[in-house]
């Protein structure tokens, strides 16, 4: 008991850890923001669809949207890839607070309902890069792998709470006040989102040498696609993620009949269903910080399906409203499991370069899988009723995760890393491109060594068996016996040896008493052959230093090392 504890409370001080960090803390409270937004939009659009055209409005008017964000989302990516996405995050809020604003003057002054939903299906286009665009600069902002896990559950946390105060808010004013209210407060919430984000620390745009593979637009779009389907564990991923976007789809519309047709209730009781599901991921939240941060991924993804099938399911055996509000707490606890745990994976298994673009792919597979659910339940309720349409959704999801149990362990990962040995590799021009995954087994494999005042380190014409990073200290570089330079904290040695396959071209030696580490040879190829990027960037620096050596010209000597 004294062990779960502690491990809770080391899980919330991560959390803290997060508002400690400036920019980190501005995206979780602008994706607060952004999220009211959204789901005030959503609700009071599809209470506007119910009245004004009836159940299969519902539907359509939430699949337009969706659709329309789903074509829009290979385009987002690559801007969120090319551009700086700290100002395609503030732009893509504001564009769709201004949507929303002209919407909300259109239900207002009764345009014709076709007009509203198309505002709708725009504001999605205009937002459509905000998901990419954060999803790419959020591990920027991270200091580490475990920072990064807790401000994905920190994120998760803000979602929901914009969910709930949203849903709360669209209830009562939609009840009190009137249907455009709802509107109002929605291109409110987009503005405040907006003004927070221009607040960030500015980025540069990815830079990155051109893909010789990749010519023209079309190409370039879909290596976000091939990003995801190269990849064993994103493949599943995508997979889990769709059957559980479905049921989103779906819950959003159901909501609006469970409320409304099932238990004859008001308008209000659409936007506090809602805020059931919030409150329930807001729980899922205290769960998901001590899975997340200690690695038990495939608990906190196959438990969520679970739950999530099971619950939406409940009104369809009991019909009342209590259970309304059971159920759809407990199916956005469930669903929280699997989305939070969902993003941490794609962050730490993506590829830095097109991580926008993967992003926006699976972005692109959600919007399709919502406007399916989004479809497919007035379809299913005029086919077989409302309550056997909810045992199908539940059984569905449930389905996934029985299926897929045992293919789900591919998702668990080791414990936490060092941030100061993280941070030495992320400085380096050759590890940098490595996706964080990929850089944390890196950081787990490095080995600690001291080297004495005078001692040698490596050897000329030795076999080269390691590469080092100077963690703290100062070493020295001799060629064929003449010195050539010294190298201090944060910069490495050893990769040409490694790289060429060759004997060790210079010895190094420690001025004074040098904290290093160490990363195998094994390890080191691994990582750095395994990656396009990475593994150019060592080239060149290899050669750097031998045409250096071979010219007798001085080399300004950086993060990226020099070889021994």
């Amino acid at each position: 008991m004294d062990g779960a504890l502690r491990k809770f409370r080391v899980s919330l001080q991560a959390l803290t850890d997060v508002f400690a960090n400036r920019d980190l803390a501005r995206l979780v409270f602008a994706w607060g923001a952004f999220t009211f937004a959204g789901w005030a939009f959503v609700i009071a659009l599809s209470v506007y669809a119910f009245e004004h055209d009836g159940i299969w409005a519902v539907g359509i008017a939430a699949a337009a949207r969706q659709l329309a964000g789903a074509l829009a989302s290979p385009f987002s990516g690559l801007i969120g890839d090319r551009f700086s996405r700290r100002l395609v995050l503030a732009v893509s809020a504001l564009l769709g607070a201004v949507i929303l604003g002209i919407c909300a003057f259109a239900v207002d002054a009764h345009w014709p309902s076709g007009i509203v939903y198309a505002l709708g299906a725009v504001s999605t286009v205009a937002v459509s890069p905000y998901i990419p665009a954060e999803g790419a600069l959020l591990p920027q902002a991270a200091r580490t792998p475990q920072e990064l896990s807790a401000a994905n559950v920190a994120h998760n946390q803000a979602s929901n709470l914009g969910f709930l105060t949203a849903s709360l808010v669209t209830g009562v004013l939609m009840g009190a006040v009137g249907l455009g209210s709802a509107f109002v407060a929605a291109a409110a919430a987009g503005s405040l989102a907006s003004l927070l984000l221009f607040t960030l620390r500015k980025d540069a745009p990815p830079r990155y040498e051109p893909d010789e593979t990749a010519s023209g637009m079309v190409r370039e779009l879909v290596l976000g696609r091939d990003a995801v389907h190269g990849d064993r564990k994103l493949r599943l991923l995508e997979n889990v993620m769709s059957v559980n976007d479905l049921i989103e789809g779906a819950a959003n519309v159901m909501a609006v009949i469970i409320a409304l047709d099932l238990l004859g209730k008001g308008e209000g009781t659409v936007g506090y269903l809602h805020a059931s599901w919030a409150i329930g991921a807001l729980i899922a939240g205290g769960a998901l910080a001590v899975l997340v941060r200690h690695g038990n991924l495939t608990a906190a993804i196959a438990t969520g399906c679970l739950i999530t099938g099971t619950a939406f399911a409940l009104p369809g055996v009991w019909p009342s409203l209590a259970i309304a509000y059971i159920s759809f707490a407990l199916v956005g606890y469930g669903y929280a499991s699997v989305k939070v745990t969902a993003r941490t994976l794609m962050q730490r298994l993506g590829d830095p370069e097109t991580l926008a673009r993967a992003i926006a792919f699976l972005e692109t597979n959600r919007l399709l899988a919502m406007a399916v659910g989004s479809l497919a339940a007035p379809a299913l309720v005029e086919l077989i009723g409302i309550r056997p349409a909810l045992f199908v959704f539940g059984g569905l999801v449930a389905g996934v995760a029985l299926v897929r149990w045992h293919a789900l362990r591919v998702f668990e990962i080791g414990a936490p890393v060092s941030e100061r040995h993280y941070e030495l590799l992320r400085g380096s021009s050759i590890f940098a491109p490595l996706p964080v995954d990929t850089l944390e087994g890196v950081t787990h494999a490095l080995v600690e060594v001291e080297a004495d005042a005078g001692q040698e380190v490596t050897t000329q014409g030795d076999r080269g068996d390691r590469f080092y990073m100077i963690e703290d200290g100062e070493v020295e570089v001799f060629e064929d016996g003449v010195f050539k330079r010294r190298q201090g904290e944060g910069q490495c040695f050893g990769e040409i040896a490694l790289i060429r396959d060759v004997p060790r071209t210079a010895t190094v030696r420690a001025t004074r008493t040098t904290r290093l580490v160490a990363l195998p040879r094994h390890r080191f190829v691994e990582a750095v052959a395994g990656h396009r990027r990475s593994s150019h960037t060592a080239d060149v620096v290899a050669s750097g230093w031998l045409t250096a050596a071979a010219e007798e010209q001085p080399v300004e000597v950086g993060a990226e090392g020099s070889e021994r």
